[in-house]
């Protein structure tokens, strides 16, 4: 075994018994003006505080609710990451043809071949629930009384709820079969294919242990959501749009032929601009997620990017940026550009000097902030 990063195997390992919080990922670090606080709102046991405006956490229970909350993926949990709930469903449904999703409170120990155990429903991201139904049937075993004796099954529940009827409305644009995607009380898994035997395929148990964990940054093996360094001083890589990514080669999968129609959209706000725009490169310097970029003149928004974070909008001096219509399956899935607004050359009506902006912009900044600023007092 070669020499060992201990830095990099101790930034792997901090945590392991809890979510992991990465503090440069949340966007309360990227600027004083967001208000973001989903982890918060969706924590069941309220184990995440704001210490000078960033989140810390005080307790976990690892129920996973707050790396679907998060926007930015600033909280995962190490074991348990979305990336490798999509590879486990997606070896289940390629060894049994559907994947059942169950919560360990009031199961058997020993579930059937064909089931993912997790912590919590909603600790499963709508985008990985589209992204399996893309495959082949997913299943949730729900049941209301297990969630209504679970410590954290309130918001655990709500969250799957929204989930669950986020990825059906998507399903539904994308033209797949309702029963894709279902949820009942007695789902039961497919039976196992048969070889020329006659005996069926293995699935191997959906869960991946701190066992396992350790070894795979140990053997150097790939493990889906870790990323090792490459070398001494190398710092952890920070991915942004994880999610995104995830649903963007769904869609690319089940793309028609004759690709997807110009109307069909995806419930996901897009951004528009409702004010003046001075292109200062505020909100493309600090988006965490490239979704915004300013260049020759013209600040572009890149859907297929887009979080959803909403620290755009909180930045922006002139609060000119808002979210409109729903985006457009063809431009996520072809990663399309859009011009959010282009520079062009205006007199200003105060002081008279001349400015770039965007069309129908009448002050120029300086005038614009002394007016609309709150004086002394």
């Amino acid at each position: 075994m070669g020499k060992l990063d201990l830095e990099t195997l101790a930034s792997a390992l901090t945590g392991l018994g809890q979510v992991r919080l990465r503090a440069e990922k949340c966007i309360r670090t990227l600027s004083p003006w967001a208000t973001c606080q989903r982890c918060l709102e969706v924590c069941p046991v309220d184990g995440i505080e704001l210490q000078n405006g960033r989140p810390g956490l005080k307790e976990c229970r690892r129920c996973g609710l707050c790396a679907v909350a998060c926007p930015t993926g600033a909280l995962e949990d190490p074991e348990q990451t979305h990336a490798f709930i999509l590879a486990r469903g997606q070896e289940i449904i390629a060894a049994t043809g559907q994947v059942i999703f169950s919560c360990t409170r009031g199961q058997e120990k020993s579930l059937p071949q064909g089931f993912f155990m997790v912590p919590c429903l909603g600790a499963v991201a709508p985008e990985i629930m589209v992204a399996l139904a893309a495959r082949g049937k997913t299943g949730f075993r729900y049941r209301p009384e297990d969630c209504a004796a679970c410590p954290w099954g309130e918001k655990g529940q709500e969250l799957f709820k929204a989930s669950f009827a986020w990825a059906q409305r998507t399903l539904a644009a994308l033209g797949l079969p309702h029963d894709r995607l279902v949820q009942g009380t007695t789902l039961t898994p497919a039976p196992a294919p048969q070889h020329r035997g006659g005996q069926a395929s293995h699935v191997a148990p959906a869960a991946m242990g701190r066992r396992e964990f350790f070894r795979s940054l140990v053997r150097g093996i790939k493990v889906p959501g870790v990323k090792a360094a490459s070398g001494p001083g190398t710092k952890q890589a920070v991915f942004t749009g994880e999610r995104m990514s995830i649903l963007r080669e769904a869609l690319q999968r089940v793309r028609p032929e004759i690709g997807y129609p110009t109307r069909a959209r995806l419930p996901l706000a897009s951004l528009e601009l409702a004010g003046p725009c001075y292109l200062c490169n505020i909100c493309s310097r600090l988006c965490p997620a490239g979704a915004l970029t300013l260049g020759e003149g013209e600040l572009r928004f890149i859907p297929a990017r887009c979080n959803h974070c909403g620290l755009c909008l909180a930045v922006c001096p002139q609060h000119s940026l808002t979210w409109g219509e729903d985006m457009a399956i063809k431009a996520v899935a072809d990663e399309t550009t859009f011009n959010v607004a282009t520079a062009s050359e205006h007199l200003c009506a105060t002081c008279g000097e001349t400015f770039q902006a965007s069309a129908g912009t009448t002050e120029c900044l300086r005038c614009y902030l002394t007016r609309n600023l709150p004086g002394p007092g």
